[in-house]
């Protein structure tokens, strides 16, 4: 009796073994990988797919042990489209099989929002130092998407037009063009390059750069914030407020809109073209270095500058009217006084105002 119910369970058991060998086999099979270079391993390119959820949501998020890059752009319709490579750089391809294995990504729309997890172990198998679980993706997405993403080791490149793009913390550097009405990005020790933005906008960074080109901000100030690194805008108009220091401030073809325009900085100079003032009210203000805006001599502004005791102040190739001179302060009427600047220097510096031939 004993022996004739240990057949079928030795018999069940054998299946399940088969069933267990089979999957793991098409597991292995889906996992199969190459050497890119040398150190560095990665599975053939896997793709997905999912319909966005209601709220033209997508999440993004990253195991804090993960690196990689993001690659996201546009397209027309409903579907978000998922290409990607898993990768593991290790000297020992052993090692890289199992590294890769213990990736895992997945792509679902739960309830009104789309997601996209990359997960591994936490402590992650591999030596921080000298290796790495990487992912490489590219995402193809709707225009009228809002995209979160919280992976902190990742680069991100996004092509749009998206309406939007929030990163709350990054380590790695972002490149983002055509986000039409939402911007909110924060990193650290990596480069910011933006083209083409425009709606509400927060840029922040230290110890790097932020370069932008073509900014219009049409929902309230633009912020821009960066500590140890130069700013450069190439193209703005709208409300701004920038706060740098250690580092050089350069906004060209500027266009200060309402009352609401601060530039201040320190130990960093700041330069400034505006090409047109129309009303707007402008503070500057710098700590220990320059402070030099150029102005279309048809501008028509009131101009109120200050410095330290051992200051300068010039005006040039602008026709205007003094209403004080003072060894260190210099107010002065362009025009008829309709928009306001105000630029002051603390510490060691100049301030220098010069005009340019106006429309």
């Amino acid at each position: 009796m004993r022996s004739g119910n240990s057949i079928p369970a030795r018999l069940s058991g054998f299946i399940a073994s088969l069933v267990l060998v089979a999957s793991l086999t098409v597991a292995a099979a889906a996992q199969e990988i190459h050497e890119r270079e040398h150190g560095l391993f990665a599975t053939k390119q896997i793709s997905t797919k999912a319909i966005i959820g209601s709220q033209n949501r997508l999440v993004i998020r990253s195991a804090v042990n993960l690196s990689g890059k993001i690659n996201i752009s546009s397209v027309a319709g409903r579907e978000v489209r998922l290409t990607f490579t898993k990768q593991a750089r290790t000297e020992d391809r052993d090692k890289a099989t199992d590294y890769i294995d213990l990736i895992g990504i997945t792509l679902s729309t739960v309830a009104d929002e789309t997601r996209l997890e990359m997960r591994a172990p936490n402590p992650a198998p591999w030596d921080p130092e000298t290796e790495a679980g990487i992912i490489d993706a590219i995402l193809q997405v709707p225009p009228d998407c809002q995209i979160e993403i919280d992976a902190q080791q990742f680069d991100v490149i996004a092509t749009g037009p998206i309406k939007g793009m929030v990163i709350p913390s990054s380590l790695g550097s972002i490149d983002a063009t055509s986000i039409t009405e939402l911007l909110d990005i924060t990193t650290a020790n990596r480069r910011v390059n933006l083209n083409s933005i425009s709606g509400d906008i927060m840029v922040a960074t230290s110890n790097s750069s932020i370069i932008a080109r073509d900014i219009v901000s049409t929902k309230g100030q633009a912020r821009f914030r960066n500590d140890g690194g130069e700013i450069r805008i190439q193209n703005f108009k709208g409300a701004i407020s920038v706060k740098n220091s250690f580092g050089r401030t350069d906004i060209m073809g500027f266009e200060p809109v309402g009352t609401n325009n601060f530039i201040r900085s320190s130990s960093g100079p700041i330069i400034l073209d505006i090409a047109r003032m129309d009303n707007a009210q402008l503070v500057v203000s710098n700590q220990y270095e320059d402070i030099e805006i150029t102005v279309p001599d048809t501008l028509s502004a009131y101009l109120s500058l200050k410095v330290d005791d051992d200051g300068v102040i010039e005006a040039s190739r602008l026709p205007f009217k003094t209403d004080l001179v003072e060894r260190n302060r210099l107010n002065l009427h362009a025009g008829d006084g309709r928009a306001e600047i105000s630029g002051t220097v603390r510490g060691k510096g100049n301030i220098y105002i010069r005009g340019t031939k106006g429309d």
